[in-house]
């Protein structure tokens, strides 16, 4: 009985994984379709989650380098209305991105 919970197991966790992967990549999607539009002189870098809440499903977060070589993040992009809000500008590094993400991280 054992082997087949285990694969039942495997076979979910696998699900689950693909659900969050087709799910960033979409956001991805039309995030770069966003920069595409309205920051052009913006390449997106990373998106990641802003909340570990179930109701923040919608809202990430999006690291992007300008032309220039400065860094940026918005601290809210709203998957469900197509918005990209809060914007920290000006940023030297990607370390500088990656404190904004954890700061603006909301753990409950």
């Amino acid at each position: 009985g054992n082997q087949v919970q285990d694969r039942k197991r495997r076979k979910r966790e696998q699900q689950e994984d693909k659900g969050i992967m087709t799910d960033l990549s979409r956001v991805r999607e039309h995030v770069e379709q966003y920069f595409k539009e309205h920051l052009p002189k913006y390449t997106v870098l990373e998106i990641r989650e802003k909340s570990y809440h179930p109701d923040d499903a919608c809202f990430y977060m999006v690291s992007a380098k300008k032309e220039d070589g400065t860094y940026a993040v918005w601290t809210s992009w709203n998957e469900q209305v197509q918005s990209l809000n809060y914007g920290h500008y000006d940023l030297v590094s990607v370390e500088d991105c990656e404190k904004v993400f954890k700061e603006f991280y909301f753990k409950g």
